[in-house]
């Protein structure tokens, strides 16, 4: 499909925002995020949680970064353009691909290839983000790979737990009788 040429200032605009939000991401900046999206945007996570409105955002943000029940430590993004953006008269949609890298406390330090959605609308000449969505792969990902590793090792370890237990009593049998 042959791209509008009357939009590539928009799409630069939209590239523009991505590149700020990876930025402030990566700086852990939630605040300078906060500025590319609409005051009521809607945010689908990775961990299927959605959230509504910059409030929203930054408690999701404080629950997963910040206190002492926080699940990630540390975290990074890299995010690919997939297409240019569509246009609906005022509205774009964009998407894409992330790499993104966590350290979650537990000490599980994963990289996570996902996809990307956002919905953006341009209001008095300014493109802000009205939705946004992540997602990966519920079959393929480091959770679910990691989780298989542990299944292994527990495995294996279970086998030579009882094989040792079998020699133990054997040899403790044969003592006996002797």
């Amino acid at each position: 499909m042959a791209q509008d040429e009357s939009h590539d200032a928009d799409r630069d605009a939209l590239i523009v925002i991505l590149g700020g939000i990876e930025a402030a991401l990566n700086a852990q900046d939630l605040s300078q995020a906060l500025e590319y999206l609409d005051d009521n945007v809607i945010i689908t996570y990775q961990d299927s949680t959605v959230t509504q409105g910059h409030s929203g955002a930054t408690e999701y943000y404080n629950r997963m970064m910040e206190g002492a029940g926080a699940i990630v430590s540390d975290f990074s993004t890299k995010a690919t353009v997939g297409a240019p953006a569509v246009f609906h008269g005022d509205t774009a949609v964009a998407y894409g691909t992330n790499v993104d890298h966590y350290v979650l406390t537990a000490g599980l330090e994963m990289d996570l290839n996902a996809n990307w959605s956002m919905t953006a609308r341009k209001v008095d000449g300014e493109w802000k983000v009205i939705a946004l969505h992540f997602s990966s792969d519920l079959f393929d990902n480091p959770l679910l790979n990691n989780s298989r590793r542990l299944t292994r090792i527990v495995g294996v370890a279970g086998v030579l737990a009882g094989m040792f237990l079998m020699w133990l009593i054997g040899w403790m049998r044969r003592r006996r009788s002797a």
